[in-house]
């Protein structure tokens, strides 16, 4: 990945965490406790797993009709859109936030930036396990058979999550949520929503890989960012002084 491609992705990542700064820098760290979250209830991980189960069924069709398609032009825009994945990415963008809020003395940009490495490192654990546990081949090389599993022997290369689509629908559902802008929003997830796609271009995925991804991606950011809810476990918050001294505290507390 040359240069300027890089700029370019770390550019829009923080762009659009600092482009609405009314909306970040107004929360004090202590509205995340009042804010409105959804609690999650034993049956939603059932739904979760019923729906990505599902998706087997039609993992081997839309594989042979995404390779049937394939072009030289749909090729460069996944080459683009699998970019979006690189550590590299969070790393700045996290870091990168969390230092404009501390020099600024703006706690809500410090805590986004917070949550993006968190979200990162859950989402990433999730993603491991899964991973390990089940050990899925690639269908590139197993185009016949979707379900040919290594159970508890899997590693890096297993398929099943997408790695890819997992952290970058983290930092997507981070930023946008922080941000609270529907362009951004929108921006955010068709750049994740094209990494995915590209993922099952390249014949490195599943749809079901890219689908469990999303789904991890996602719900590490809202768990990290406090919007979804388990056993009354609080994001983490920024506090900044007037002296500029700063504190990062986590609150746990069980809930009914």
């Amino acid at each position: 990945m040359n240069g300027g491609r890089r700029r370019t992705i770390l550019g829009v990542a923080l762009g659009a965490l600092l482009a609405a700064p009314g909306p970040l820098a107004a929360q004090h760290p202590q509205a995340a406790e009042q804010r409105e979250h959804v609690a999650l209830k034993w049956w939603h991980p059932l739904v979760a797993s019923a729906g990505i189960t599902a998706l087997f069924l039609i993992d081997e069709p839309v594989r042979d009709f995404v390779q049937d398609h394939r072009s030289a032009a749909l090729d460069d825009v996944a080459d683009v859109g699998s970019h979006f994945h690189e550590p590299n990415i969070f790393l700045v963008s996290g870091v990168g936030a969390m230092s404009v809020g501390l020099l600024a003395r703006e706690p809500k940009v410090a805590q986004t930036g917070l949550q993006i490495i968190a979200a990162y490192g859950l989402s990433s654990a999730m993603m491991i396990g899964t991973k390990w546990s089940f050990g899925r081949s690639r269908p590139r090389d197993t185009p016949e058979d979707n379900v040919d599993m290594s159970f508890f022997g899997g590693g890096a290369n297993s398929a099943f999550p997408s790695g890819a689509s997992t952290v970058v629908f983290s930092l997507a559902t981070t930023v946008s949520d922080a941000v609270g802008h529907p362009a951004v929003t929108v921006l955010l997830y068709s750049g994740a929503a094209v990494n995915a796609w590209a993922r099952v271009n390249d014949d490195r995925h599943w749809l079901s890989d890219v689908a469990l991804g999303a789904l991890y991606g996602i719900t590490s950011a809202k768990l990290v960012n406090g919007h979804w809810r388990v056993f009354g476990l609080r994001p983490p918050t920024v506090g900044i002084d007037s002296r500029g001294d700063w504190t990062v505290a986590y609150r746990v507390s069980y809930e009914e």
